[in-house]
């Protein structure tokens, strides 16, 4: 009977626990948000005049993590350039983050989406520097 009651009170957590796997159901690397929706997708090139700076967002829809946080990771050829923490509201939640890149940081970037200390995304683009 011990055994029952048991193997009831681990099945019970198994299934009811919060431990659920957090899904990114949809990124893009965008010129700009509107109502939490991205617009422009730069794909994986962005284009900077010389001299200029360029305003970059990265979107994410993120489900089953309600009521925690995210981190967006930005890098620069390897080098760690911003964290940004941004919080999630529902179990299917929209955000961003943005990263002001000047011409002069042309070459590979990389955004990372983390959830504490596990990876859920990694996304590269390049960025190239106009005359």
């Amino acid at each position: 009977m011990k055994k029952i009651i048991v193997l009831g009170l681990l099945l019970n957590i198994l299934l009811f626990s919060s431990n659920s796997v957090a899904k990114v159901v949809r990124h893009q690397l965008a010129q700009s948000i509107e109502q939490r929706e991205p617009i422009g997708d730069y794909a994986a090139n962005v284009t900077v005049k010389a001299g200029e700076l360029k305003k970059v967002f990265f979107f994410t829809q993120i489900t089953d993590l309600a009521n925690t946080q995210i981190t967006h990771r930005w890098f620069y050829q390897g080098q760690e350039k911003a964290v940004v923490t941004l919080n999630i509201g529902s179990d299917n939640w929209r955000t961003y983050s943005s990263k002001m890149i000047p011409s002069y940081w042309s070459g590979t970037w990389q955004v990372q989406v983390w959830q504490e200390d596990k990876l859920l995304l990694s996304s590269e683009f390049t960025v190239t520097q106009e005359p």
